[in-house]
């Protein structure tokens, strides 16, 4: 198999160990917001004004992120910015909050996530929108393409076929021999299906088969898994996250048992039982992206023409769990995990 290196597939190397300079990037950035976001006094009632809403409350590197790319722009004071953070968990609060930016006059507004994008795209088709992140946009009918997204609104994706493929490379710089790959997925879950396309889309583009199975719950997540065996897979990638969670130690036990390892998409799950791997996008660097586009678009970029970006992925590996498999993780993936459980 030819190696990869993470800049091909767009890993960020962080000290795995201490995590250190992520968490020193985060608290700077988030300073920097409390003094962006401070009020809108006389000195600043000129300053173009950018509307960050979405669940920020469990996403601050997320934010951070976005304030260090318009800062990195040259938005570094309270003179050449004002930017106003709304918390917004469901899309109607998120459709008030944009609903009265607008009226009162903003120049854009970053969207954490699909319901605040969905939200903001039902409020204005005049205010540029940039997606921090969406899995897929084009999926969702944000953007007409992603080299020439048209309309008013352009940001990151996060598991279109792009991204969908550089997550299949990582997968296989863990797991070398990674050829079959069993898909469990909820077909009633709209982001699943949007993920398996792309999967189907790219997987053997890098070498891997798919075998996908449909599960709507735990039960049948297990009942998948010991249907399954390694003639048939070398590997098993749940794609939704509740429902892992919710029969982790069964879904483990199964998977164990049956000597197959998890790998995920989503770096909080990586601790679980028979999870070995998870590639999930950088919330540091895709804010970061995104607070870059926003500042183009206060430059005089049009969100139309400017072409949706793809985030850095971050690797994180369990070495515990790879253990109890019977797997040996390479040297070469384990230097480039951010985080590795022993």
């Amino acid at each position: 198999m030819t190696t990869t290196s993470w800049r091909e597939t767009g890993w960020v190397p962080v000290n795995r160990r201490t995590g250190a300079g992520r968490r020193v990037r985060v608290a700077v950035g988030l300073a920097s917001l409390v003094l962006l976001a401070g009020g809108a006094g006389p000195a600043i009632a000129q300053a173009p004004r950018v509307l960050i809403v979405g669940p920020i409350d469990t996403y601050g590197a997320l934010v951070a992120g976005v304030s260090e790319g318009l800062q990195s722009a040259g938005f570094r004071d309270a003179e050449r910015i004002r930017i106003d953070v709304r918390n917004a968990r469901a899309g109607d609060e998120a459709k008030a909050v944009i609903g009265a930016a607008v009226e009162e006059g903003v120049d854009a507004i970053v969207t954490i996530f699909g319901p605040s994008t969905q939200a903001a795209r039902a409020v204005t088709t005049r205010v540029p929108i940039v997606f921090c992140p969406v899995a897929d946009p084009v999926a969702a009918k944000f953007v007409a393409s992603s080299e020439a997204p048209g309309g008013n609104l352009t940001g990151v994706a996060s598991a279109d076929a792009e991204a969908s493929r550089r997550r299949l490379i990582a997968f296989r710089q863990v797991l070398p021999a990674l050829r079959r790959l069993a898909v469990l997925f909820d077909p009633d879950f709209p982001p699943d299906r949007v993920q398996v396309a792309n999967l189907e889309q790219t997987a053997r583009s890098v070498g891997i088969t798919l075998l996908t199975r449909t599960v709507a719950d735990g039960d049948a997540a297990v009942a998948a898994l010991q249907a399954l065996g390694q003639s048939e897979v070398e590997a098993v990638l749940i794609l939704k996250e509740a429902l892992l969670r919710r029969a982790a130690e069964e879904i483990g036990r199964v998977a164990i048992e049956r000597k197959l390892p998890i790998v995920v998409g989503d770096p909080d799950l990586v601790a679980l039982p028979g999870v070995v791997a998870a590639v999930g996008p950088s919330q540091q660097h895709t804010g970061q992206l995104c607070g870059e586009m926003t500042a183009r678009i206060l430059h005089g970029a049009k969100a139309a023409s400017l072409a949706v970006e793809h985030p850095v992925f971050e690797l994180l590996v369990n070495l515990k769990e790879a253990g109890r498999l019977g797997l040996v993780i390479p040297e070469g993936a384990v230097e480039q995990a951010v985080r590795v459980i022993l």
